[in-house]
């Protein structure tokens, strides 16, 4: 069977790994859910780097099923890659989470005037903050995430909220990619790239309960709200959970 887009991806890894940090130490945070695309970047960086140490990091909000799923992707992403020191964290901000986003959602969407709920904006700004401060404390200085480019038109992927997110980790003095965006365009292609890089498709992926609920907001409406959350964020981060 032919292994074009497992090698296309592993290449990608590691030559955008190596140009985003030229002394690359081997170590890297990875926002890891269990899910296709973040088990495919998983699997990738484990061929492209096999001696190094990966952190799949799975950031709970609180609203996630099938973590049973989760813990399945981690074994098998460790099975796959017995040379690489593949760590599991689980972090839990159900408290920030509820605070900073769940609270505000009646002042947020009717006192404000929005089109459209944005909690899903906040979770992921919480994730990533997050991530960053789990990173910051290990002195490991590359996060990495499974963002696609066929997820591009959700509002926590529009250019008005990955500004604010990429300055996430510059604050923290650090690099944040996502290696394979461009090529995770498509699910047939992703589930072909999978299944060479040998990494089981679960039938049940982790799930956000309010996944694919809301429309897409106006793109004001994400740089207000963005804002906003991030000045939440910082005034309750002693709540974040170890």
């Amino acid at each position: 069977m032919s292994k074009a887009l497992a090698t296309q991806a592993v290449k990608l890894v590691h030559d955008r790994v190596k140009a985003s940090v030229p002394d690359f130490d081997g170590r890297a945070v990875l926002l890891f859910s269990g899910g296709r695309d973040s088990s495919a970047v998983a699997a990738a960086f484990c061929q492209a780097f096999p001696d190094s140490q990966l952190h799949l990091l799975l950031i709970d909000n609180g609203l996630l099923s099938r973590l049973d799923s989760t813990n399945r992707q981690v074994r098998l992403i460790q099975g796959l890659a017995p040379q690489t020191d593949v760590i599991f964290e689980m972090k839990r901000v159900s408290m920030m989470m509820r605070e900073v986003g769940m609270q505000k959602i009646e002042g947020d969407f009717i006192k404000r005037g929005y089109s459209t709920l944005l909690v899903c904006l906040a979770c992921k700004l919480i994730m990533n903050y997050s991530a960053a401060r789990y990173a910051k404390e290990l002195g490991i200085r590359l996060v990495l995430d499974g963002y696609a480019e066929r997820q591009k038109e959700y509002p926590e992927q529009t250019d008005e909220f990955m500004g604010p997110l990429k300055k996430i980790y510059a604050d923290f003095g650090l690099i944040y990619l996502s290696p394979l965006y461009d090529i995770l365009a498509d699910k047939a292609v992703v589930n072909q790239m999978l299944s060479e890089l040998g990494v089981y498709i679960p039938k049940q992926e982790p799930v956000c309960m309010w996944s694919d609920s809301f429309s897409t907001a106006k793109p004001e409406e994400i740089t207000r709200y963005t804002a906003e959350v991030l000045e939440r964020i910082v005034a309750c981060t002693t709540e974040l959970q170890p």
